[in-house]
């Protein structure tokens, strides 16, 4: 088996393949600690892993970033030390020492038997109900820090664990003080910052949740809202711009490969033995029997990729000038999986984006770009209207549908670009947003207003002297553009 130091961990980024050993000094000498399973890394700085050390099984930490690792194991250990001196329950400290080569970490902590975080139960939660109760159990648990004179940087369902109907808080690094406890800035800024996290549907259960999160801290009789649910917005909006940053790097979900022929992004789950030949040749899979769309600039083909039926979109640059103009901005494809990422983490519904492939000259100049999505298998909105006599409650379920959508563009200064009724899908009494490579996310209230004003009037187009107008006509003037923008 082999044994890494802090360098090779390093060295390694995503690639580590468990088990294997790290040495760390004790009071003894150097001492194993036998990794079985990772269940979190962040590459070249540290990583958490289920773990054997002297016959037991345990939790350990591990720090290797280069001139931070100290300061990280400070950190961590004065986190945890806070909680448990607050009276918050926390894994025991088992150890804490150096790595073999003294350029790192580690520290090892209590392994809870019989637990869960709290973000594995709600994943599993197969009902709304269940999902609200550890929703519920959450904001109670940031309740009972905020009461305890703490709060975590770094909030969210995973911190916290459950075992035998006890929470225990986990990520000791994250812990702060809360200083100014006559202030509720910080505290509202600390619960809407958990809020962000989750789809804006969820924003309608925030009223209830606050008044589980006051049970535990009686210190706050009441929470304003308005004001939370303002906040929320804010940090939602932060947390998307940090997102962009990150969507076409290596990450957790994600993987980029450069070369100076291409570049790619794809979604890790869709990696098979299909997947070199694919991105090698991505036109060999756009038969023209199976062409959805063959435009000037745009080519649209749906194919089987092992066993599913997936949309792949080339992009055709045909002139120097369009390369040119390409060089500095990003591709069509870029954008799609920018904004069905975005779209998503909001809660909107899109098919789910699987790559991008960029075809490149010297590793800068874009040619053709590809974007591969899955395939709705359902009839879009034009094709829907005209096929079937709508019955009232059915068209009722559309237009608020509608209204969500365009409530959530109104709120996060989104634009689309091009309403035609095509580019929706209403399948399984879900919305379904297509065709993203015109969407844009405004930073000005001036560009945005503009930008929906166009979007609104494309989308009205689509309903102009037929039995729907009216009804979707009402359900836009019903929308305060202005204030909320």
């Amino acid at each position: 088996m082999k044994t890494y130091n802090s360098s090779e961990l390093t060295r390694l980024g995503r690639q580590m393949v468990t088990p294997f050993l790290v040495e760390i000094y004790t009071e003894g000498g150097l001492d194993k600690i036998k990794i079985n399973e990772i269940l979190r890394i962040i590459p070249r700085k540290r990583l958490v892993a289920k773990a054997k050390w002297r016959g037991t099984t345990v939790v350990v930490k591990i720090f290797f970033a280069s001139l931070r690792w100290k300061r990280n194991l400070s950190g961590e250990l004065s986190g945890i030390n806070l909680l448990r001196k607050n009276g918050l329950r926390a894994p025991a400290i088992l150890h804490e020492g150096e790595l073999a080569d003294k350029k790192g970490a580690a520290l090892v902590l209590e392994f809870v038997e019989d637990s869960k975080t709290i973000g594995e139960y709600f994943n599993e939660a197969e009902s709304a109900s269940e999902r609200q109760l550890w929703f519920s159990k959450s904001i109670r648990a940031i309740g009972v820090c905020h009461r305890s004179g703490l709060w975590q940087s770094d909030l969210h369902m995973d911190n916290f664990l459950q075992s035998k109907n006890h929470i225990y808080y986990l990520d000791g690094g994250g812990i702060r003080i809360l200083e100014d406890y006559s202030s509720n800035d910080l505290i509202y800024k600390n619960i809407a910052l958990f809020f962000a996290q989750f789809k804006v549907e969820n924003d309608e259960n925030i009223g209830t949740l606050l008044k589980d999160y006051c049970l535990e801290n009686k210190k706050l009789n009441t929470l304003n809202k308005k004001q939370i649910t303002d906040k929320v917005r804010e940090a939602r909006i932060l947390r998307i711009a940090n997102y962009e940053k990150k969507i076409f790097r290596s990450t957790t979900a994600h993987r980029n490969i450069r070369s100076i022929r291409r570049f790619v992004v794809h979604a890790r789950d869709i990696y098979s033995s299909s997947f070199e030949s694919f991105v090698g040749d991505p036109n060999s899979y756009i038969k023209k029997e199976c062409i959805m769309k063959d435009g000037n600039s745009t080519t649209v083909a749906e194919f089987n990729f092992d066993g599913e039926i997936c949309v792949i979109k080339r992009y055709n640059l045909k002139s120097l000038w369009q390369k040119m103009k390409y060089l500095f901005k990003p591709s069509r494809a870029a954008k799609c999986w920018r904004n069905s990422l975005m779209l998503r983490m909001l809660g909107v519904e899109t098919p789910r984006p699987f790559m991008i492939i960029e075809e490149r000259l010297f590793g800068l100049l874009r040619q053709k770009a590809y974007f591969v999505c899955e395939k709705i298998e359902a009839p879009n909105l034009m094709e829907y209207f005209e096929d079937k006599k709508l019955k009232n409650s059915e068209l009722v379920q559309i237009i608020a549908k509608f209204r969500n959508l365009f409530q959530i563009m109104i709120d996060y200064k989104i634009s689309h670009g091009d309403m035609k009724a095509s580019n929706f899908i209403f399948h399984n009494e879900q919305l379904i947003v297509l065709d993203l490579d015109g969407m844009k996310r405004h930073q000005s209230n001036r560009s945005f207003k503009k930008a929906i004003m166009k979007d609104f009037n494309r989308f009205m187009k689509n309903w102009r002297n037929n039995e729907y107008e009216e009804e979707f006509k009402s359900m836009i003037d019903e929308l305060d553009i202005l204030t909320n923008s």
